[in-house]
């Protein structure tokens, strides 16, 4: 009995490798039954590295990477020519006469701030006078007290203020009325003592408003020097030494 593989009967039949045949030979059969396909097997090893490829297109450029650390500092560089000459400064006379006008201006400001400060206590001392009255920016008080001329200037002076001296009717009515309330006649900061006849205010200003009564000054008496407000409003030239209501204007 003679036996052969299934390659080999493959090879002399010519069939294909999902048939199967049986043949028989010195009254004997030999059956070879066809399997089912295998699986993959495992991967084999990783061949030989490949030659290096060309070198690809130039790609995109990237963003602006961070600053980089300080380098070291240069070198000192050379003196550089000398420069134009610049314009002739102030003379010494010329820098004394600066600082005087600096100075000067600073005295300026020193003083109006003082002046500020002396309106305000002005405001507080009148506030300490019972009766008064206001017309425009002149505030006119009186704390009822009585004086002579004299008296009457250092009262006013010693408060922060002036002997009341009207400049206009609207003044005038305002030291009538404070009068009226009182029931008093007052002085005025108004006289002719230095000129006869000729009638000031305290300051030597020559008035530009007055309110004479008839007749009036006429000096009846030869020292009528001063000047007092009747009931009226209108005045009357009166000898300084009488006693009048004290009233003052701030």
């Amino acid at each position: 009995m003679t036996l052969y593989t299934t390659s080999s009967l493959l090879k002399r039949t010519g069939l294909f490798a999902h048939q199967c045949t049986c043949e028989e030979k010195t009254n004997t059969c030999t059956f070879i039954p066809c399997g089912m396909p295998g699986s993959n097997g495992l991967p084999g090893r990783d061949g030989k590295e490949g030659p290096k490829g060309e070198n690809g297109e130039l790609g995109l450029r990237g963003a602006q990477g961070l600053p980089g650390k300080a380098g070291p500092s240069g070198p000192k560089g050379e003196k550089g020519s000398v420069g134009e000459r610049g314009p002739t400064g102030p003379s010494g006379g010329q820098v004394t006469q600066l600082r005087y006008h600096s100075e000067l201006d600073h005295l300026k400001t020193q003083l109006r701030e003082l002046q500020a400060q002396l309106k305000n206590l002005q405001a507080t001392v009148i506030l300490l006078f019972p009766n008064g009255m206001t017309v425009g920016e002149k505030i006119f008080k009186t704390e009822g007290s009585e004086g002579n001329f004299e008296t009457s200037k250092a009262v006013c002076s010693q408060a922060g203020g002036l002997l009341a001296s009207p400049r206009n009717s609207a003044e005038n009515s305002a030291i009538q009325q404070i009068a009226a309330w009182h029931k008093k006649m007052p002085f005025l900061g108004i006289n002719d003592i230095q000129t006869e006849g000729t009638f000031k205010h305290l300051n030597g200003e020559a008035l530009g408003y007055s309110n004479w009564a008839s007749n009036e000054p006429n000096n009846s008496e030869g020292i009528e020097d001063c000047v007092e407000v009747h009931s009226s409003g209108k005045w009357n030239d009166k000898s300084c030494g009488e006693k009048r209501l004290i009233i003052c204007e701030y």
